[in-house]
């Protein structure tokens, strides 16, 4: 499970500012975060799955977040289409979120591609499938 730790860099050194709960050892995987980005990771995902609630379908959600540099710095939050009789089925498109104000930035043919890549991907399970989306 991916877990956000906030650290300092201080003569050499990563500290955290909150117990990270690892084991002495452990392996971990660092991402740098620039300074202009104020919404977390976990934040983009959150947000995504709201608006894919919201205006899409209960049967799709954000996955975890990668932080890209586009014409801005987004959080691009994957869309995956999840079936309770099937698990997650698999990814349907993306979704920026500007790293630095939090909003979606997507189009209605954004909406439009998602929706049609679930649908085909719903259609190689049943016709049932493909009616609830």
């Amino acid at each position: 499970m991916a877990e956000i730790i906030t650290a300092r860099y201080e003569q050499g050194v990563l500290v955290p500012l909150q117990d990270p709960g690892l084991q002495e050892r452990q392996t971990v995987r660092l991402q740098i975060v620039p300074q202009r980005v104020c919404i977390t990771a976990a934040t983009a995902q959150r947000k995504v799955n709201r608006f894919i609630m919201d205006e899409i379908s209960y049967l799709m959600g954000g996955e975890q977040p990668t932080l890209v540099e586009t014409d801005r710095l987004v959080w691009r939050v994957p869309v995956t289409l999840t079936y309770p009789t099937h698990g997650t089925v698999g990814q349907v498109g993306f979704i920026d979120v500007d790293a630095e104000n939090g909003e979606l930035l997507l189009t209605p043919e954004t909406v439009e591609e998602i929706t049609r890549n679930a649908r085909a991907l719903a259609a190689r399970l049943s016709p049932e499938a493909t009616s609830q989306i």
